[in-house]
């Protein structure tokens, strides 16, 4: 046994992926797949090289992110097909979330990093930190062996400031690439979509975009946002009939009215929530079109949310569940820049640069399909229980990257019992093993 093997059903996992690559490419693809998530102490391609003992040079890894000939959009389209095809999702609507996520660098010479305004900076640190900014679309999924809102990432995109983009790249805006990355999606899927984002998200071109394709969109609606009623019936009189009816009052107005308030008990962010809902129909003009807003009160808010959804046919609950499941997305960056070593890598060029954040995705994705497929055919083992919290309902990344590599110890004892016939092979696993468990 000369390098560490998947487990059987992780292997057939990465084999769906395999016609993306060519077949020398395929083994380094697995090679990253095997740093990215086994990868110590930092999930970078050194720690890939180690792990998987290659018999080729080890530049060929790193030639495999920078100049290999594969398409990195293929490998995320790849990726959730196959994700479709293991759960039968093949005739529902797919609910994908789009978020934005930044990562932190240090260098002057790595390709797209900028200044970027960080929302969520903390006290005495600055308001902008040097870095990458993506956009990463994922699949909104509710499992009920876990219990809970999962994330698969599928796609990712770069977004490079103006003022940093190289003289020979043509800029694009970060809503111009979501638009592109959902034209590039609705085109391969071929499936109902249901596109859900945060505010930020909730721009003329997008929503114009959605309409063309005919792709609901949900996301956030500011207070401030100019609505009007349907028009009237047209009277038989010179000109065009009117597009607009009267302006509606202010979203604030309509909030402090408790006339048209319905209550709801939903199982929000995991959590049953009493909630207060308005439903109100009206024409905005950056849409273009009638659109439903739902006016939101939470338990223990004295402020409401506002949420809008392009459909009207979707109900309170459709929305509302969409809007929470969205919160997955966040849950997964955080996991892939803690345990999955996001923000390890350390490419420079270009290629490299672009193709880091759809390879890590894809790890994810693949190890939480092999996890779901593992708790339909055996308990899942939580690791490392904590004192106050033996009880787990579902696993962690952590747990699901530790349950991946007892499976892998697991059958590398089992090749040294039966399948390692001379000392020197027992003792290149176990060797394998040391470095494994270590």
């Amino acid at each position: 046994m000369n390098s560490i093997q998947f487990p059987e059903l992780f292997r057939k996992l990465l084999f769906e992926l395999e016609p993306v690559f060519t077949k020398p490419s395929f083994k380094y693809f697995q090679t990253l797949v095997l740093g990215i998530l086994l990868g110590r102490p930092k999930k970078t391609v050194t720690a890939a090289v180690k792990l998987s003992k290659l018999h080729q040079h080890f530049s060929n890894v790193n030639r495999f992110v920078s100049a290999y000939a594969w398409n990195p959009w293929e490998l995320g389209m790849a990726v959730i097909k196959l994700v479709i095809k293991t759960l039968n999702l093949n005739t529902r609507t797919l609910t994908i979330a789009i978020d934005s996520t930044l990562l932190s660098k240090f260098g002057s010479k790595i390709f797209g990093c900028g200044f970027h305004f960080n929302s969520d900076q903390k006290k005495n640190c600055s308001k902008y930190i040097w870095g990458h900014e993506w956009l990463v679309m994922g699949l909104l999924y509710y499992s009920p062996l876990f219990n809970k809102r999962i994330c698969f990432p599928f796609l990712a995109q770069l977004f490079v400031p103006k003022k940093h983009m190289p003289n020979d790249h043509s800029y694009k805006s970060s809503i111009e690439m979501v638009c592109e990355m959902l034209r590039y999606v609705q085109d391969h899927l071929k499936q109902k979509i249901i596109l859900v984002g945060d505010g930020f998200f909730a721009k003329r071109k997008l929503r114009r975009t959605c309409i063309e394709l005919s792709i609901p969109l949900i996301s956030r609606l500011q207070s401030n946002a100019g609505l009007y009623a349907k028009p009237a019936l047209a009277i038989k009189r010179r000109g065009r009939p009117p597009r607009f009816g009267e302006k509606l009052p202010a979203l604030g107005q309509l909030a402090k009215t408790k006339n048209g308030f319905c209550e709801y008990d939903l199982k929000l962010y995991g959590k049953k929530h009493h909630l207060r809902v308005k439903r109100v129909e009206a024409i905005w003009k950056p849409a273009g079109q009638l659109i439903q807003i739902l006016i939101v009160y939470y338990r223990h808010q004295s402020k409401p949310a506002f949420f809008f959804s392009t459909d009207l046919s979707l109900s309170v609950k459709d929305i509302l569940t969409r809007v929470a499941a969205r919160w997955s997305l966040e849950n997964i960056f955080k996991d892939l820049k803690e345990q999955l070593g996001w923000s390890h890598w350390q490419c420079r060029v270009e290629k490299a640069v672009c193709r880091s954040a759809t390879l890590t995705c894809s790890a994810a994705s693949l190890l939480t399909l092999w996890s779901l497929q593992q708790a339909s055919q055996r308990q899942p083992e939580l690791w490392d229980p904590l004192p106050w919290y033996t009880h787990k309902a579902n696993p962690s990344m952590k747990d699901m990257i530790e349950q991946l590599r007892a499976r892998i110890l697991d059958q590398s004892f089992y090749a040294v019992k039966h399948q390692c016939k001379t000392m020197a092979e027992k003792e290149r696993v176990i060797r394998t093993i040391f470095s494994l468990a270590a």
